[in-house]
């Protein structure tokens, strides 16, 4: 009776065993196709950078391509003439992989539109840590019309002006008259001026150290207007710029033929002329 009874036993734990080891091999199946399929939706997730910060837009090759983050552009002017204008674009890349890929920089109207766009491999695993880049952009400016104009670098705007026509001098005889710029360069050269008209006078002018320009006129000539213009102020500064240096603008008009003369002295107004300033001086032929 006990030999009969044990072998139900026998063949009972026999049955189980196998039973609980074919349920733990259909669960363990389970689990690794689920980990597998988690792995690899983590794989392209990561491929594709992370959601917002990437902003990748298309593929190709063996690269992904993207719109860089930029945060902020700063507008320079350069001092000189024509006047020179440079973008310094400031942002960050999502991941240790992105980089820049290209810089397309169109104009239409009075908006120049900056595209910055970047790559990055298709299937590489990249460390998620942000970098930051600076680019500077030269627009090109020569030749355009005074007037305001907007800058948009990646949807980030600002705006800048052209106080005159910014016209090369070496094509300023191909101009009518009263496009002519005068600058340092043209100190004690002669120009030839239809009577009736302008002609603009710019030089550089630095009033926080107390210097300015005491300028002097013939007869034959009128001073329309004159306006001192600081210079650009850099981003994230909201303070004036110590010791730093802008341009004035003068505009003059010819309104009597013959030999004119324009002069200039750049000193502080307080002190006695000592003959050692800095001087300027253009003879001006009215017709």
């Amino acid at each position: 009776m006990k030999i009969g009874t044990n072998n139900k036993f026998l063949k009972y734990a026999k049955t189980t065993t196998i039973l609980l080891t074919a349920f733990v091999v259909i669960f363990s199946g389970c689990v690794g196709e689920k980990q597998n399929e988690t792995e690899s939706e983590n794989t392209t997730n990561n491929s594709q950078g992370i959601p917002g910060i990437n902003n990748s837009h298309g593929t190709g090759g063996d690269y992904i391509y993207g719109t860089a983050n930029v945060e902020s552009i700063q507008i320079v002017t350069l001092e000189s003439f024509p006047v020179q204008i440079q973008v310094i674009a400031k942002g960050y890349l999502p991941d240790g992989c992105t980089e820049i890929d290209e810089i397309k920089n169109e104009s239409e109207g009075n908006v120049f539109n900056i595209n910055i766009s970047t790559k990055r491999p298709k299937d590489a695993f990249c460390t998620q840590v942000i970098k930051s880049f600076t680019e500077t952009i030269s627009l090109e400016v020569r030749g355009l019309k005074a007037g305001n104009y907007t800058v948009n670098v990646n949807g980030v705007t600002k705006s800048f002006e052209l106080p005159v026509n910014n016209v090369p001098e070496e094509a300023s005889g191909s101009m009518p008259p009263k496009q002519q710029v005068i600058t340092e360069a043209d100190n004690g050269t002669s120009i030839s001026l239809e009577n009736g008209s302008t002609f603009f006078l710019r030089l550089k002018e630095n009033p926080t150290t107390g210097y300015s320009w005491e300028l002097n006129l013939s007869q034959g000539l009128n001073n329309i207007s004159g306006e001192y213009y600081p210079p650009e102020q850099p981003e994230g500064i909201e303070q004036p710029l110590v010791g730093a240096g802008g341009v004035h603008l003068w505009k003059i008009k010819a309104v009597s033929e013959g030999s004119q003369q324009v002069t200039g002295i750049y000193k502080r107004p307080w002190e006695k002329v000592t003959g050692n300033e800095e001087k300027f001086t253009l003879n001006v032929e009215v017709v």
